[in-house]
């Protein structure tokens, strides 16, 4: 597979089928797991799961500063030689709450699911994590150096924010009928930029009575006593009849590239499966920039 380099990936979001998410492939760099040498690749995973049951994902892998799946699911032995290394039991990671470090995540055990593998993580921390909140881990020792910055929105954010969800709502034409049936997944707060400044995250979603769906996924930021749209992705379709949602969902933010601004790391549904997506702020845009598949069954 064609790597994406950080700073120039693909602009198209693409509701995922089965075969996209078998396709996302990758080669193994093979280095140290519990010491890893200066110059191994960087690795970030997705930690989920409620306190009991955590989980963690492998996300993308750095290397000399290209975005890359961290091994190809579909070459012989390549996620086994993967989850060796890098989820040995005892392994220890850094965990990532905000943008910055906020504990630790030890490796329990791991195994393969339908189309990859998965670890299953003891984690330290302060942060609540579970449910909508996800978070991040990663071996490297240079990412997320600031302060944590993530929190649950206040009331006067969260009715800011949903004025804008509804004024989005309205633009993409939905159906007076049905606004008041449209969920909040989630919102939460985090300063993407250090600017001090919380940005708000969230994403939403809708379903006719035919099931056709309206998802929203949402990045704003504070202008005044109202919010601005600094990134929309809004999805109108009609799940298969499985009822395989598309919709994507805020796991944490982080700045891999070191230019001050968080990439946001988001986990979107698919045919009986998800990915992880990354957006990055290219230019004043934000941009995916990478894609890796978390598992198809």
């Amino acid at each position: 597979m064609k790597t994406n380099k950080i700073l120039n990936g693909p602009a198209i979001i693409m509701p995922l089928t089965l075969a996209t998410a078998l396709l996302l492939t990758s080669s193994v760099t093979s280095h140290s797991v519990r010491t890893a040498a200066p110059s191994s690749p960087t690795v970030v995973f997705a930690v989920t799961g409620a306190e009991d049951e955590r989980t963690m994902d492998a996300i993308v892998m750095v290397d000399k500063g290209r975005l890359r799946p961290p091994f190809d699911d579909i070459k012989e032995g390549s996620s086994k030689a993967f989850g060796e290394k890098f989820f040995a039991k005892g392994t220890t990671y850094r965990l990532m709450f905000g943008g910055g470090e906020a504990g630790s995540v030890k490796v329990n055990s791991w195994g393969e699911g339908c189309s990859n593998i998965h670890a299953q993580v003891a984690v330290t921390t302060s942060a609540k994590i579970g449910g909508e909140a996800m978070a991040l881990a990663t071996n490297s020792e240079s990412l997320g150096k600031r302060a944590p910055s993530r929190r649950a929105v206040s009331a006067s954010e969260r009715a800011a924010v949903l004025t804008l969800m509804n004024s989005i709502y309205r633009q993409k034409r939905t159906p007076a009928a049905l606004m008041r049936s449209i969920k909040v997944t989630d919102v939460t707060a985090t300063d993407l930029d250090g600017d001090g400044i919380y940005e708000m995250v969230g994403s939403f979603g809708l379903a006719a009575k035919n099931k056709f769906e309206r998802d929203l996924f949402l990045i704003a930021k504070p202008k005044g006593k109202a919010m601005v749209a600094e990134f929309v992705n809004y999805q109108a379709y009609q799940p298969p009849p499985e009822g395989f949602l598309s919709s994507i969902d805020f796991v944490d933010q982080l700045d891999l590239d070191g230019d001050g601004i968080g990439e946001v790391f988001v986990q979107q549904g698919g045919f009986d499966g998800y990915a992880y997506l990354i957006f990055k702020q290219v230019r004043g845009r934000w941009r995916q920039v990478h894609m890796m598949g978390g598992d198809a069954c």
